[in-house]
């Protein structure tokens, strides 16, 4: 399918619209703000941010109640999320969904939080999913929008469902021969239906970097706004010319609701962005064009062939997220516009509000600087440095050690640091945490970052800033941090 492959979007997180609200017209810009975080930033401290930024509108992927109270006051609209794990439930019972919107949206509303839209599950459909949510999301939906029209809160608050766009396809891959999988169509007709039926929305995650990270011979120029096609010939769909991969998936959305009886249908698009680490295609070149590019056109207003006009859409993601499940790829964990500790990557003009670029985090609080790296003395035959350096990746963030990241260009003992390292750090620099077998680590207080590949130094922890209290199983502070032996590990030890 070329372009349709959507396969591996990000899953929890909280997006920036640029668009019109639900109730009042508000232009603005938001963004997915993810705290699948070892080490998130304070709520207060990212509220700030978005609105240094000028980012009006933001989407949270749980109702976690540090995040909403943060929110309260600052005049920013927000799009909360039910987890998947919670749509059986929310599906078998009216009472688990009144429940619900009371706890979570009638007590916030009341308390000032702006909240305008309800994300009722994310990416239930994909294919990866083998079907575990088809027959829990619209039912799940359909017991949520009754909640919210018993508490009197339809003029305020409207229900979707965020899809991954692999839920229509056009096998020639023209928008025109558009239509919903042949294995889900009924049920995304009830769910279309629904949607219009109640002046929702339909949600939308794009990736066009997922398109080029799952077919290598995607022309790699198709995926960006600012391109002259070089070796990526336009689409020409009956005299409707595509140069570019998200109007091109965009529209195909579009014909497939037009096909169907449901053209007026208004579309959002829930998640949009590229990773800047974790491989060969994520860097922070292709990261700061693709979101500039798109950031342009929305400024613009120039929206697709098919729907002229503004863009109503969540850029993933605000900052990056150490905790984040790295089983579609290295670059889970690398989508933010900012890094971890609420640093720019690159300089991104979001609209007038911005014109300078991206406004860093203030007032962020550091550990002290000091880095846990391989003994100059340690030898790299030493029979521990294998099983030693699988376990600090096991249980850190090495994504940024592979072919073609931004830590490519170390050498097999800083390969070893890095590694040492970003252990160290996420155990707030227990004294433990560098004390590696047969004196193989020692704690410097020179920086051992080479170029672009940053050795951290991990931000200050206050673990009272977030509440656990959420109607999901996700964890803030304790999300899984993947598998013990992966393809990063693998490459550091093919060095030694």
């Amino acid at each position: 399918m070329g372009w349709m492959k959507q396969d591996g979007g990000g899953a929890v997180a909280v997006a920036v619209v640029l668009l019109l609200a639900a109730v009042d017209v508000v232009h603005g810009v938001g963004v997915n703000w993810g705290t699948q975080a070892t080490h998130p930033l304070p709520p207060a401290t990212v509220v700030r941010m978005l609105k240094d930024n000028g980012i009006q509108k933001v989407k949270l992927f749980d109702t976690n109640s540090s995040a909403l109270n943060a929110l309260r006051g600052s005049g920013i609209q927000v799009m909360v999320g039910i987890p998947n794990d919670m749509l059986e439930a929310l599906s078998r019972s009216k009472q688990a969904a009144e429940n619900w919107v009371a706890k979570n949206l009638s007590s916030h509303l009341s308390n000032g939080v702006d909240i305008r839209y309800v994300a009722v599950g994310n990416e239930a459909f994909l294919k990866a999913l083998n079907g575990t949510y088809m027959g829990s999301t619209l039912p799940a939906l359909q017991n949520i929008q009754s909640a919210i029209s018993k508490a009197g809160l339809t003029s305020r608050v409207k229900v979707t469902t965020p899809l991954n766009a692999d839920v229509y396809q056009s096998l020639s891959n023209r928008p025109s021969d558009a239509d919903f999988r042949s294995d889900i169509h009924d049920l995304m007709m009830s769910i279309v239906k629904f949607l219009s039926d109640n002046g929702s929305p339909f949600t939308v995650n794009i990736y066009p970097f997922i398109s080029l990270y799952s077919d290598p011979s995607f022309p790699v120029e198709f995926a960006f706004f600012d391109t002259n096609n070089t070796g990526a010939a336009p689409i020409d769909d009956g005299g409707t010319i595509y140069t570019n991969v998200f109007d091109a998936n965009h529209d195909t959305l579009v014909r497939a609701l037009q096909k169907n009886g449901y053209g007026n249908l208004s579309i959002i698009i829930g998640e949009i962005g590229w990773p800047t680490d974790g491989d060969r295609n994520a860097n922070l070149n292709y990261a700061q064009r693709f979101n500039q590019g798109f950031m342009t056109r929305v400024n613009s207003g120039q929206g697709t062939p098919l729907r002229p006009g503004p863009v109503d859409a969540y850029l993933f993601s605000l900052v990056d997220e150490d905790a984040k499940s790295i089983e579609p790829g290295n670059f889970e964990r690398h989508w933010g516009m900012f890094y971890f500790d609420g640093q720019p990557k690159y300089q991104l003009q979001l609209g007038a509000a911005n014109s300078n670029g991206l406004v860093p985090a203030k007032g962020v609080r550091y550990l002290p600087q000091k880095w846990c790296v391989m003994s100059q003395d340690a030898s790299l035959d030493n029979p521990e440095v294998a099983p030693s350096v699988s376990y600090a990746c096991a249980n850190a963030d090495c994504t940024s050690l592979g072919y073609g990241t931004s830590c490519s260009n170390l050498d097999p003992k800083q390969n070893i640091s890095y590694a040492y390292n970003d252990y160290y750090q996420q155990n707030d620099q227990l004294e433990t945490a560098c004390k590696f077998p047969n004196g193989l680590s020692t704690v410097v207080a020179q920086d051992p970052s080479v170029g672009e590949c940053r050795f951290r130094v991990m931000i200050q922890m206050d673990p009272e800033t977030w509440s656990s209290e959420s109607d999901s199983t996700y964890s803030i502070n304790h999300a899984p941090l993947g598998s013990a032996i992966s393809i990063f590990v693998v490459f550091v030890l093919m060095l030694i």
